[in-house]
C-alpha cells in the first residue's frame, strides 16, 4: 500500500541551508542553551511552547531540539514570497491572526497524528518589552485534546538581542531554556487550571527585571532605531507617533524630549528635565493606559475629530490568502466610527467597525487589516510609524462599542 504524504512536509534541502545558516549564526552571536536529558531523549509526537519576541524565536528554539518541529505563524509572513517559500519548505503551518480559525486546530492535529512534533507560542504574538503576555487560555484544550508530553522553551535575553521593533540584532548573551513540564499521563491527569498556570509560570519573562540583575552589556550603536514602533505617546506633550530616532537616541519631535538608550538598555535624559520612565515596560503601559483612555473619552462624547492619521502610506490588498497587489499612496485616518484610507490617485475607501475583522501589526511592524474578507497591508511613509497604536485604539473603540469578540487578548481590557 502507497504511504499517505505527510501534510506540511519538510523540504529537505531547505531545511539543511536552515541548519548551516542557524549553526554559524548560533557561533557568531553565542547563544547557548540549556537542555535536560529527559527533553533531549524525549520521541516525537511532542508540543514545543515557547515565549515569543522576535523573528528568530522559532528557528533558534526548533535548532536545538534533537527532533524537527512544525511551528505555528501568523498567516501574514505568508504573503512576503520570500518567507512563503522558506517557512513552507520548513513545515510551517499558517494560521489567521486574531481570527477564530479551526483549520489550523486540525492541521496541528494532523501533524501530532502523523508522528511529528508541532511548536506553538501561546502569547499569540510577539512581546513588545521582553514582558510576556498573558497566555491564550484556548492553549489547555489543546493540549488536553492532543494528549501529548509539552516541552517549554524560555528565551532569556531575546528582548535585548532581537527586540520586536528593530530590524538589527545586537550582541548580548541570549539562552535558550528547556524543561519537560508535562507527560502524557499529567496532561491526563491534571486539572486544566492546574496545567494553564503551571505553564504561565513556566513561560513567564521580564526582560526589565532580568536585566536589572544581569546588567549584561548590549553591544550595539543602533540602540534607539525604530523604537517608535512600540513608543507612540511623547509622555512629555502627550503628541501622538512623533519621535525620531537615530542610533542610541531618540526624541519628540513635537516637544524635543529626548532620551539616550545605555550600554545595559535603560533610558535617560540627554538634556536637563524630568525622566519619565527608565525602561521601555513602564513606559509601553503607561501609553496604552493613556490612548485607550483618550479613545474612550472620544467614543464617550462623540467626537467627530481625528484620533490620529498616517500620512503618505503605501496600500496593498488581497482577496487571496497570501498574494498582495500595490493599491497607492494614502493618507489612513481614524475616527470614532470608521477608518478613512484617501488615495492620492484613487477614490477614497471607508472601513467601517462592523466589517473591520482584525487589525494589528504584522511583518516588519506594518499595519495589518482584514476587511470583508480582505487584507490590507498598510506602510507607513517614513520608517518607525507605529502600527500598534492602530492595534490599541481599536481595541477601545470595539470595547466601547460592544464588539468584545473581536479584542486582542494580549491588550488591558480594564475599565481605565
Amino acid at each position: 500500500m502507497k504511504r499517505k504524504p505527510k501534510v506540511y512536509p519538510i523540504n529537505i534541502v531547505i531545511y539543511f541551508i536552515a541548519f548551516l545558516v542557524l549553526r554559524v549564526f548560533l557561533w557568531i552571536y553565542k547563544i547557548r542553551k540549556i537542555m535536560p536529558r529527559d527533553v533531549s531523549e524525549l520521541k516525537p509526537p511532542y508540543l514545543v511552547l515557547g515565549n515569543h519576541v522576535g523573528f528568530w524565536d522559532p528557528l533558534l528554539i526548533g535548532f536545538f531540539l534533537p527532533e524537527k518541529v512544525r511551528f505555528v505563524a501568523s498567516d501574514a509572513v505568508f504573503r512576503t514570497p520570500f518567507l512563503r517559500f522558506f517557512l513552507k519548505g520548513l513545515g510551517t503551518i499558517p494560521k489567521k491572526k486574531n481570527i477564530k480559525d479551526t483549520k489550523v486546530i486540525r492541521d496541528i492535529i494532523t501533524v501530532i497524528q502523523q508522528g511529528d512534533n508541532v511548536g506553538i507560542f501561546p502569547e499569540a504574538v510577539r512581546n513588545w518589552t521582553g514582558t510576556s503576555f498573558p497566555l491564550d487560555p484556548s492553549i489547555v484544550k489543546l493540549i488536553r485534546l492532543l494528549k501529548v508530553p509539552v516541552v517549554v522553551a524560555k528565551l532569556k535575553g531575546m528582548n535585548l538581542f532581537n527586540p520586536r521593533w528593530s530590524v538589527k540584532l545586537r550582541r548580548t548573551p541570549v539562552l535558550v531554556d528547556y524543561k519537560l513540564l508535562f507527560t502524557n499521563s499529567q496532561v491526563l491527569e491534571l486539572r486544566e487550571k492546574e496545567i494553564f498556570e503551571g505553564l504561565s509560570e513556566a513561560l513567564h519573562n521580564d526582560e526589565v527585571d532580568y536585566q536589572r540583575q544581569a546588567r549584561a552589556p548590549i553591544q550595539s550603536q543602533v540602540k534607539a532605531e525604530h523604537i517608535s514602533h512600540a513608543l507612540y505617546v511623547c509622555p512629555e506633550c502627550k503628541s501622538i507617533d512623533s519621535f525620531r530616532c537615530a542610533g542610541n537616541d531618540f526624541h519628540c519631535e513635537n516637544c524635543n524630549y529626548d532620551i539616550h538608550i545605555d550600554r545595559y538598555g535603560f533610558f535617560e535624559r540627554k538634556s536637563k528635565g524630568e525622566l519619565y520612565f527608565d525602561n521601555i515596560r513602564d513606559w509601553y503601559y503607561w501609553e496604552e493606559k493613556y490612548l485607550s483612555e483618550m479613545v474612550v473619552e472620544m467614543l464617550e462624547t462623540q467626537s467627530n475629530e481625528l484620533i490620529f492619521k498616517d500620512t503618505a502610506s503605501k496600500v496593498f490588498s488581497s482577496s487571496t490568502d497570501f498574494a498582495l497587489d500595490y493599491k497607492g499612496i494614502a493618507d489612513v485616518s481614524l475616527f470614532i466610527d470608521s477608518i478613512l484610507i484617501k488615495f492620492y490617485n484613487l477614490p477614497e475607501k471607508i472601513l467601517n467597525f462592523n466589517d473591520l475583522q482584525t487589525i494589528n501589526p504584522q511583518v516588519r511592524e506594518h499595519l495589518e487589516i482584514y476587511y470583508d474578507g480582505e487584507a490590507y497591508r498598510i506602510m507607513g511613509g517614513r520608517p518607525g510609524v507605529s502600527a500598534l497604536k492602530w492595534e490599541v485604539a481599536m481595541n477601545a473603540l470595539w470595547k466601547g462599542l460592544g464588539q468584545e469578540i473581536k479584542l486582542s487578548p494580549y491588550i488591558n481590557h480594564k475599565k481605565y
